[in-house]
């Protein structure tokens, strides 16, 4: 079973150095990956819109304190890493078409303008829906290409405490890149608009 120390481990073996049992032992391997892990998983987590780590709350009304701007405003929740999209309650219930991939800005897919600022967010629809990235601290749910792309990007912030190395870090940067990318890949793929199925399904019954 995936665990941050099992992660740990593999950003160390990458780089030439020992493995640890936890992350609260007195090596210089284990103060290393308890300072540098949460900062690399949560600045993966929002790199990009990943589907295990997209979450959708109703958000909760507080007061407005820029009413000439917007019509309401929402505390944004903690475990927030990166707003993709407001929704309105139709959109959530599916009675409204919500296009493409919700994204941080001014407007959003679903066509809900949208603002952040600190831990407000403000809009003009009530109720209003978040879609976002959850700060996923529970490795377990991540996926296998997932946990290889924060294995190597923790490497990259681990290469210079541990070994001085500049080449060890370049070489594990342009890793964590590339499995990156496959991730990403993998992740989009696991999208489905039911277009090329429909066809089939549809061909099948012609051809029946």
């Amino acid at each position: 079973m995936t665990s941050i120390i099992s992660i740990c481990n593999l950003a160390l073996a990458s780089i030439g150095k020992d493995s640890i049992n936890a992350l609260s032992e007195p090596t210089v391997e284990a103060r290393a990956c308890n300072r540098f892990f949460a900062p690399a998983r949560d600045a993966l987590l929002q790199a990009y819109p990943w589907r295990f780590a997209g979450r959708t709350r109703s958000l909760a009304e507080i007061v407005n304190d820029r009413p000439g701007e917007w019509a309401y405003a929402y505390d944004r929740p903690v475990d927030c890493l990166a707003i993709r999209g407001v929704r309105s309650a139709l959109d959530v219930t599916g009675e409204t078409s919500v296009g493409g991939v919700f994204s941080g800005g001014a407007s959003t897919a679903g066509g809900h303008a949208y603002d952040a600022e600190g831990g407000v967010i403000y809009c003009n629809i009530s109720p209003a829906y978040l879609n976002f990235t959850e700060r996923l601290t529970d490795p377990t749910k991540y996926t296998p290409l997932f946990v290889d792309a924060l294995s190597w990007h923790l490497a990259v912030r681990l290469a210079m405490p541990l070994t001085r190395d500049p080449q060890v870090r370049a070489d594990a940067f342009q890793l964590a890149n590339s499995t990156q990318a496959l991730a990403q890949t993998a992740d989009a793929n696991e999208g489905w608009d039911g277009t090329d199925d429909q066809d089939g399904l549809t061909g099948g019954r012609a051809n029946g």
